[in-house]
């Protein structure tokens, strides 16, 4: 059964949403127990401030802040709020936010579910898409988003969501060989971007899509974007065919952005290939 996490998902290539990459923080509370300025209490206040401001940044901020946080648990309930934001790009923020949380979040899968079937805002309908995949991995009792998630991989307007969708129910295991060959059609797309998605999604399925390593080759060797080669370098390692390592090896060669270039030693560490 499949049970793998989506790496670092949370990291968004999409247009102006603002998932790039958020770093985590580390638990400030000091050591006796007494908060400082700056520490948790001081920044729970500021946060939830933030988050009610009429300034559409300052929200945007504080959501985007909450991606990757040790904040975000004690948060979970304004996260969930902020799904219903005026702001599209403040509701993409919220669902990643929280997917992140897990099973935490299944009360919020009714907000989630209407999001990825109606909003106007495709990066929107994107994030909710894989937050509906990270809760029901968290919560594999939980199948209410199957069928919304079934249809939108069918029906939704924008290519990269219905690859999203299709790599949340991969996560989910629902039917993972059709999804495998599902994703694998959108690795010819047209839009580079879903090719990368789709590679990403088959990349997180891992060896049950080992099948699709040379497909996914071809859209490394089609890739000039240092972003979106990091994340297609990434699924081949994880894809695990050692015959995708001559074209990871080229492509290193070509990289010149840093962490383009780790996620390909990373992958060819993974693949049992000698890391220049």
């Amino acid at each position: 059964m499949l049970r793998r996490q989506f790496s670092r998902v949370a990291c968004h290539l999409s247009l102006s949403v603002m998932t790039l990459c958020i770093a985590s923080f580390g638990s400030q509370s000091p050591a006796n127990g007494e908060d400082k300025p700056g520490t948790v209490a001081e920044r729970l206040v500021k946060t939830r401030a933030d988050l009610k401001s009429t300034d559409t940044a300052v929200r945007k901020a504080a959501v985007g802040g909450l991606v990757h946080n040790d904040l975000s648990e004690t948060l979970t309930a304004e996260i969930h709020t902020a799904l219903g934001d005026k702001e599209g790009e403040i509701r993409a923020l919220a669902a990643t936010a929280t997917g992140n949380l897990g099973a935490a979040s299944v009360p919020a899968i009714p907000a989630l579910i209407k999001q990825l079937k109606t909003d106007s805002l495709k990066e929107a309908r994107e994030t909710a898409a894989r937050a509906l995949g990270r809760i029901g991995k968290a919560a594999p009792t939980n199948k209410t988003a199957i069928e919304p998630l079934t249809i939108a991989a069918k029906e939704d307007a924008d290519a990269v969501t219905r690859t999203v969708a299709l790599g949340a129910l991969a996560l989910m295991d629902v039917h993972v060989s059709e999804q495998i060959e599902a994703l694998r059609k959108f690795l010819h797309h047209d839009d580079p971007m879903v090719r990368m998605k789709a590679s990403h999604a088959l990349g997180m399925i891992g060896l049950p899509a080992k099948a699709a390593a040379p497909e996914i080759v071809k859209v490394l060797e089609q890739e000039s974007d240092h972003h979106r080669t990091g994340y297609i370098a990434r699924a081949l390692g994880n894809t695990g065919d050692p015959a995708s390592l001559p074209a990871l090896y080229a492509a290193l060669k070509r990289e010149k952005d840093p962490g383009a270039q780790g996620e390909m030693k990373g992958a060819i560490s993974k693949l049992g290939g000698k890391v220049p």
